[in-house]
């Protein structure tokens, strides 16, 4: 009966242990600047369940004016888009960010320069980040 229940419980462990959660796909993306070079994000795209999760750092260069901002923009698998941004105005030390995005077809992104409350423009373009397919 124990050798059975040892058994068992080996098989559960194993159909629970997913390829995906010992080695997530992990996709390098960046780096993205904005138009006058002084603000700059890179990071990595990571496939594990229950989906995705970008991570990254925004850095804002010293010496220029203003605060760097990264807005992200995604479209979901299930339907519907999702929005992040974030900002820095360190001008010496960079931004660290990751967030998950659950399962979706494709993310781009985008650098500005802008104040301390929002982006005012010197922004690159969209960027592709991560595409379904590649």
């Amino acid at each position: 009966m124990i050798l059975r229940s040892v058994a068992v419980a080996a098989a559960v462990l194993m159909a629970s242990a997913s390829p995906a959660l010992a080695n997530p796909e992990v996709w390098n993306w960046g780096s993205i600047y904005s138009a006058d070079r002084a603000g700059k994000a890179k990071g990595k795209v990571v496939h594990d369940r229950p989906g995705f999760v970008v991570n990254g750092k925004l850095y804002d260069f010293p010496g220029s004016k203003g605060c760097s901002w990264l807005t992200f923009r995604w479209v979901k698998e299930e339907g519907g888009k999702g929005y992040k941004t974030y900002h820095n105005c360190s001008g010496t030390k960079p931004l660290a960010f990751s967030f998950p995005t659950g399962n979706m077809l494709s993310i781009e992104g985008k650098v500005c320069r802008g104040t301390s409350t929002k982006a005012t423009g010197k922004c690159s373009t969209w960027e592709g980040v991560w595409a379904q397919g590649g």
